[in-house]
Order: structure tokens, then sequence, then C-alpha cells
């Protein structure tokens, strides 16, 4: 079956903002009711916050606060030259200082790709601040009881073999000179308009690929950080995985629930960028895993 024309949503139609964590000033969207329960997207490689412009608005219609920030390195957010600031430490740090400028005590995360890695990491370092997890595509993986390099995850996982491209120090300034190609290259495996792609290369010429890039050389900062820290995550969470994914094939999930007691699994036949391959599968699975997760926390709380 041939997919519907992309349907363009103007960047400028969202409420933009900024607010300071950490030292670092974050561009973030705001959509929704401010009452509503709040809602954190976490977008990862190479989506800015835009790669959720379906949800956004969505979400925001069934009366929630939907906050989306830039992650760090990206777009109008701070691009900070420390390696250590773009561990999921650091970044769930940063979050949670996000969380605080916007006086939210606790709040549901939905991550895709790094954005997924991160809240899973969000709920080992932040439990008390979560209501629930859902992540799409993105499998959880235990802190690691010892150290793995890029090289050797990549033995081990063949399909993240790009990744020892994006860790080359030389890619940045590669990628810089021609940020349209790679950008139209990657992103066209979802459904994108034209006006997408502008928009996108435009934020990426802002602070380019170095920010975004070093998001896969903090092999090492993240085992550091992580030793010593609990595996279990016993909390109301999802994972949606996208079963025609190239990268975080399904497969890669199936020792989840050794980890997760409350993890429940739904599926979207899709490729990795499935919130602008298939928005309305991922909208009505967000409605249903968002439901659940409410439903799940009033019978805890009886």
């Amino acid at each position: 079956m041939t997919p519907a024309p992309a349907l363009h949503i103007d960047p400028d139609s969202f409420e933009h903002k900024f607010a300071m964590t950490c030292g670092h000033r974050y561009h973030y969207v705001e959509e929704g009711d401010p009452k509503g329960e709040p809602l954190l997207l976490v977008h990862g490689f190479p989506d800015i916050w835009y790669g959720w412009r379906h949800q956004i608005k969505y979400l925001a219609n069934l009366g929630y606060r939907v906050i989306v920030p830039d992650c760090l390195g990206y777009g109008q957010t701070d691009s900070p030259m420390e390696l250590e600031k773009y561990g999921l430490k650091s970044l769930c740090t940063q979050l949670a200082g996000l969380l605080d400028s916007l006086n939210i005590s606790k709040v549901t995360l939905i991550g895709h790709d790094w954005g997924g890695a991160t809240v899973w990491r969000f709920g080992l370092y932040y439990p008390n601040r979560v209501h629930g997890i859902i992540s799409i595509c993105t499998p959880y993986n235990p802190p690691a009881t010892r150290y793995r390099s890029l090289e050797e995850i990549v033995k081990l996982v063949p399909e993240f073999e790009y990744q020892l491209e994006f860790a080359d120090p030389a890619t940045a300034a590669k990628l810089d000179r021609k940020p349209h190609k790679m950008l139209l290259n990657v992103l066209s495996q979802g459904n994108m308009h034209e006006k997408d792609y502008e928009y996108i290369i435009d934020q990426y010429k802002l602070s380019g690929f170095r920010g975004p890039l070093n998001y896969y050389k903090t092999t090492r900062v993240n085992f550091e950080d992580e030793v010593g820290l609990r595996k279990n995550i016993d909390l109301p969470c999802w994972l949606i995985q996208a079963m025609g994914d190239p990268y975080l094939r399904p497969h890669l999930a199936k020792k989840m629930k050794e980890h997760m007691p409350q993890l429940k699994v739904t599926e979207i036949d899709a490729g990795h960028f499935v919130m602008t391959e298939k928005p309305d599968e991922v909208n009505a699975a967000l409605k249903t895993c968002l439901e659940d997760l409410a439903l799940r926390r009033s019978k805890a709380s009886l």
C-alpha cells in the first residue's frame, strides 16, 4: 500500500519556550492543558523536538500537558563541549532540573532512540519522580557489570556497526559540510514533507553535529556513572516495538522482562522512524499505553 502523502505541520504553530537547567539553556515546546498530567517526550538521533510533531498536538488535545525539549546538543538547546555532559546520568539530571523549573514533581516519560535510553535511565536515577515510562523502539539494557568498548558491543550487536562512524571524531565536521545529505538519507526512512527537512536542516545549522554525535562517544562515561547502580526498574512501563526497525531490532528486547516486572509490550509494523511513518498508529498506541498507566497507578493507590 502506498503511504499517504506527508502532512507538514508548521513548527511556528507550537509554543516555544526556554529554561535553564544545570547551567544549560534548554529550548522546549509546550502544548496542552497547563493543569493536565505532564508528559515529557524525549527524542533521539538525528531528530530534534520536531520528531514528535505528529504526537504533540494529539496528546495535548487529549488533555495532557506535553513538554518536548531539544535534547542537549541539538537545535536551540545549548551544546557544551564536555563529553561527560552527554552521559545518561547527566542528561537525566538535566531533565529533572527542567521539570523543577516547570514545578513538575512527577511525570510520565516517552522516549525514542537515544530518548528511549534516556527515559529508562531516568527510571533508575529518579524513580520517585516517575508515573510511568513508554519507550518507542529502544529496549532497556541494565547497567553493565564490566566495561565493554563500543567496538566490543558492535561485535555482540552487529546492527550497531553504524555507531562506530558516528563515534569517530572526524565525522561531525564531515557531516557539517553537507548536513542535508545525511539528514535526507536517514529521515527519509519515515514519512517526511519537504518543509520538514528544511526546518530540521536549518536547526542543525545552529550548532552542527558535534553535540548529537557526542551521545555515541559516552560508552565509558555511562559505564563509570553506573557502577553499583541497581538493574531493575519496578515501575509501570511500556515498550512500543517497531517490527521493521533495522537498528533496534525487536529481538534485542527479549530479556527486558527479567528486569522490569511491570513491563507491557505492543507492536507496530513500521521502521525505526515510526512516529512519522505511522503517526496514527503510534498515537493510538500511546493513548492505550497512557490510559493503562493511569489505570495501574489508580489501582496501586487503593
